[in-house]
C-alpha cells in the first residue's frame, strides 16, 4: 500500500522550524568527534609502535605528541596497548590510569578511548580490518568548522511511507569510501511515491538510512548523504523528512569509515533537500 506524497497538515510550521533548528543543533554537536580525527592507520600483526618519531611504526605529528606513547600488539591471541614508561595514559570516559589495556569492541567495532594529553585514540574494526584511530581535542578543523550550505526547507520533501518490516533483519556487505567493505543490517523497507512514480529504500537498524540520487557529485557528496527515520515495531505509515538528509562524516574527516548507499537505495531522482557539500 502506498500513501499520498505529503502529510495532511502544514509541516512547515512554526513547531517544525523549531525542531528543525534544534535538529542542526544536535548535529554540529555530533560532529565534534569527527572533527577531531587526526589519523586513522592500519594495524599490522605484529607490534604497532606510535608516537612523533619516525622509529614508529605509526608517526603522529602534533605538539607536545611523545617521542613514543606506547605500543599495540595484534597478535591471535587479541590486542593489547602497553604505555611507554613515564608516560601516563588514562582512560577517557573516567580518567582512570592505564600501563596495559586488553582491546575488546562495542557493536560497532569500536574500543574505548585512551588518552595523553589532548591526545585520545582507539582501535576500530572494520570489516576484517583494524585500524589506530587518532582525536586531538585542540583540532583546528573542529574550532574552525561552521557547519554546510543547506537546501531551503521544503514541505515537498516531507513523504509518507509505507513501513515493511522483513521477517527476519537481513546483512549486507556495502563498500566505503576508504574501498573497504563493511556489514549492514536491514530491517525493512520503506515504500513511497513522488511525483507519480513509486520507490523503495531499504532502512537500517534504528531507522538508519544510506541514500543516492541525482544531486550527487554536483551540489551533494558524492557518496551518497544519511539520515534517520522513526520506524515502529509493525507494519505502517511512516514520515520520511528528506530535509533532514546530513553529510557522512568522510565529507568532513578523511580519517573516517563511511559505508556508501546500497545499490538499491541509489535513486534516480534529485532530492534537493538537506545539507549540500559547500563549507559555510
Amino acid at each position: 500500500m502506498f500513501y499520498a506524497c505529503q502529510p495532511s497538515q502544514p509541516v512547515l510550521t512554526e513547531e517544525y522550524l523549531k525542531a528543525d533548528a534544534e535538529y542542526r543543533a544536535e548535529l554540529t554537536n555530533g560532529r565534534n568527534y569527527y572533527l577531531k580525527l587526526v589519523g586513522l592507520h592500519p594495524l599490522v600483526f605484529g607490534t604497532n609502535f606510535f608516537g612523533v618519531s619516525d622509529v614508529n611504526n605509526i608517526q603522529l605529528t602534533g605538539e607536545g605528541v611523545p617521542s613514543t606513547i606506547g605500543a599495540i600488539e595484534f597478535s591471535d591471541e587479541g590486542i593489547w596497548f602497553t604505555a611507554s614508561d613515564s608516560i601516563s595514559v588514562r582512560l577517557a570516559k573516567n580518567d582512570s590510569a592505564v600501563s596495559r589495556w586488553v582491546y575488546a569492541f562495542d557493536t560497532t567495532f569500536n574500543s574505548p578511548l585512551l588518552k595523553y594529553n589532548n591526545l585520545e585514540w582507539q582501535v576500530i574494526k572494520r570489516a576484517e580490518e583494524y585500524f589506530l584511530r587518532v582525536k586531538d581535542q585542540n583540532s583546528e578543523l573542529a574550532k574552525n568548522f561552521k557547519g554546510f550550505e543547506v537546501y531551503p526547507l521544503q514541505s515537498a520533501y516531507v513523504v509518507v511511507a509505507d513501513y515493511q518490516p522483513f521477517e527476519e533483519a537481513q546483512i549486507e556487505t556495502v563498500n566505503t569510501q576508504l574501498g573497504t567493505e563493511q556489514q549492514l543490517e536491514f530491517v525493512g523497507a520503506l515504500s513511497f511515491e513522488w511525483e507519480n512514480d513509486q520507490y523503495e529504500l531499504t532502512v537500517g537498524a534504528e531507522g538508519f538510512l544510506a541514500v543516492g540520487d541525482q544531486t550527487n557529485d554536483d551540489t551533494t557528496y558524492g557518496g551518497g548523504r544519511y539520515m534517520y527515520v522513526p520506524i515502529p515495531a509493525e507494519a505502517g505509515p511512516v514520515i520520511v523528512d528528506f530535509n533532514r538528509l546530513y553529510n557522512p562524516p568522510c565529507v568532513y574527516s578523511k580519517y573516517t569509515t563511511c559505508p556508501l548507499p546500497p545499490a538499491q537505495n541509489l535513486l534516480p531522482i534529485k532530492l534537493e533537500a538537506g545539507e549540500k557539500q559547500l563549507r559555510l
